[in-house]
């Protein structure tokens, strides 16, 4: 407790976690944002059936995986090979991230697509 006390007291160490919670908060209220938007579109394009709306659906949902992709391939944080690494490892790495990117991508449309039928069924009232 003492230890904890100690970091929690020291300027820097708090700036630093003040950063990183900010980085964090940050970055989740951005998937957030877009889950909205991609969703509320999808409910418009279930809505009402316009291609007009379902082409848009498909766009924002391209831009979505754009902002995952840059978010898991361009900055790999989620180190699986030590650095500085060989070619296959960072080829490994490059597929982990990808791996990851899809799986999120997917994850996130299935949530939207989940969330807008709920909606849309709550508004035909049942």
């Amino acid at each position: 407790m003492l230890r904890w006390l100690d970091l929690m007291t020291d300027q820097d160490r708090r700036a630093r976690l003040g950063r990183f919670i900010e980085e964090l908060t940050d970055e989740v209220f951005q998937v957030i944002r877009w889950v909205i938007v991609v969703g509320f579109v999808r409910f418009l394009a279930d809505s009402y059936g316009a291609p007009v709306l379902e082409a848009l659906y498909w766009a924002l949902a391209a831009l979505l995986f754009a902002y995952l992709a840059a978010r898991f391939l361009l900055r790999p944080e989620l180190r699986v090979v030590p650095n500085p690494a060989r070619r296959w490892q960072r080829l490994l790495q490059s597929l982990v991230n990808l791996v990851v990117c899809v799986l999120a991508f997917l994850a996130v449309l299935w949530l939207v697509e989940t969330l807008s039928q709920i909606v849309a069924q709550q508004r035909a009232g049942g």
